[in-house]
């Protein structure tokens, strides 16, 4: 038997939501209550899924709840201010991002070259800020009595970018539904199409995963967004009996233990050069092992995304074991040195 379903509204990028949510809470002195948000900001209001329905109202809840937790992780002071007249009322809590705790900190400036590349860093996002949704939100907090700052209009916001594949796994996480996609492993010839129950996303050594259970192994698997190359696709319902009572939050705790149980066991050694930029992002802080390089030992989870990640630093970086990251590491060099030989000819 199959089920029909009914068209939706396509949902707002996770980042045009971030961004809105964040324009919002600055523009307000006295704070918004989540009602507020989800009536006024650009990816609550006007995401139409099922709207009225107790799922949709969970998920957009904890699509609240996770964009408010990935703010703070950007360093964005998200505050939480509890109503005086009814202490502990959820529903009457107001948020808002002080513009203080927000601002350049005092006594930092930058020389003209460096003003001009933060200036057209900010090109990238400015436009979002002045388009027509966030204008729109401005115009209803106004009309709530909130007391904006137009000055802020045009502010460039620092979100993460993300794989094509997080927003439709994310929805198929808040919706319980199966999804396809085509998945290419190195070494693998062609992508092969996964079948999966996703249970969580988890963002780990500067990557995110998909947690699921896959449904052609009959196991727990991990999938790298990266090597995602189609658009995930809804393909069914979830068996609500395979975890039931487990939460998402749950199954990206568990994930997150098991990567770091395997980065405690799988262990690089390299040496990396002093008064480079791979000292700073991977050796700070160990010890000399000659007046020019540091011995440093780093603990991975995949080793072609370390040898990716290694391969960038060039002659900053000298791997010394295991043998099987030196040679990737050493292939993609040539790799590199070879496709600039050719364009160079």
């Amino acid at each position: 038997m199959t089920h029909e379903r009914t068209s939706r509204a396509k949902a707002p990028a996770a980042a045009e939501r971030q961004f809105s949510l964040i324009l919002a809470l600055l523009t307000t002195e006295r704070g918004l209550t989540k009602t507020d948000i989800f009536e006024t900001v650009h990816g609550y209001a006007d995401d139409t899924r099922d709207t009225g329905t107790a799922g949709a109202t969970a998920a957009r809840e904890k699509r609240f709840e996770r964009d408010k937790a990935e703010l703070r992780d950007l360093g964005v002071p998200v505050e939480v201010i509890d109503d005086p007249s009814a202490p502990g009322n959820n529903q009457l809590v107001r948020y808002r991002v002080p513009r203080g705790g927000f601002a350049m900190p005092a006594g930092l400036e930058f020389d003209a070259d460096e003003t001009a590349l933060l200036a057209l860093a900010a090109q990238v996002w400015r436009e979002g800020s002045v388009s027509q949704e966030s204008r729109r939100g401005l115009m209803k907090l106004k009309a709530l009595g909130a007391q904006t700052r137009d000055d802020l209009i045009g502010v460039a916001p620092r979100l993460r970018a993300r794989d094509a594949a997080f927003e439709p796994l994310s929805t198929a996480i808040e919706e319980r539904r199966l999804v396809s996609f085509s998945y290419a492993k190195p070494g693998d010839t062609e992508a092969k199409v996964r079948r999966v129950e996703p249970l969580a996303l988890v963002f780990a050594d500067g990557n995110w995963l998909l947690v699921s259970y896959d449904l052609d192994r009959l196991s727990e698997r991990m999938f790298l967004l990266s090597r995602i190359v189609s658009t995930p696709r809804q393909v069914g319902d979830v068996d609500a009996s395979r975890y039931p009572g487990v939460t998402a939050e749950r199954h990206a705790a568990r994930a997150l233990d098991e990567l770091a149980g395997l980065a405690e066991r799988q262990r690089a050694t390299l040496e990396v050069r002093e008064g480079t930029d791979a000292e700073v992002r991977l050796g700070s802080g160990t010890p000399a092992l000659t007046a020019s390089w540091r011995a440093v030992e780093l603990g991975y989870t995949d080793l072609s995304l370390l040898a990716d990640r290694l391969a960038s630093f060039g002659g900053e970086v000298r791997v010394v074991s295991p043998p099987e990251l030196k040679r990737l590491v050493a292939a993609r060099l040539t790799l590199v040195v070879s496709t600039h030989s050719e364009l160079a000819r």
